[in-house]
């Protein structure tokens, strides 16, 4: 996330160039909106915004829009913070990532079974 916040194109590595592309439109939106969450780190913020991003891009394909839809597929955003090693998960009710413990794995959990 720290090189995708650059900006500076590395023609000596191309495959590192075609995997922070994916990054660009959560760096976009970093710039224009904001992070979730302004007391992380700019590449925290960057990273966790990537992961919404990647979820609309999921989203994008006919195929998963439609499972969705028919309640066949559920979609989960995780981020996972290497610096503490917490797992957060995505939600949507207080557009936040929120850490996974115990009581909110069980409520993850919980939501598989009401498919």
């Amino acid at each position: 996330m720290k090189a995708a916040m650059e900006r500076n194109p590395r023609p000596d590595a191309p495959n590192l160039e075609k995997w922070l592309h994916h990054a660009r439109t959560a760096a976009f939106r970093l710039e224009h909106e904001g992070a979730l969450d302004a007391t992380l780190k700019p590449h925290d913020q960057l990273s966790q915004l990537n992961v919404l991003v990647q979820l609309e891009h999921l989203m994008s394909y006919p195929i998963v829009r439609a499972r969705v839809a028919a309640g066949t597929l559920r979609l989960s955003g995780w981020w996972f913070d290497i610096a503490s090693g917490n797992m957060y998960s995505y939600e949507r009710a207080s557009r936040s990532f929120v850490v996974i413990d115990r009581q909110l794995a069980e409520r993850l959990i919980a939501r598989l079974g009401e498919a």
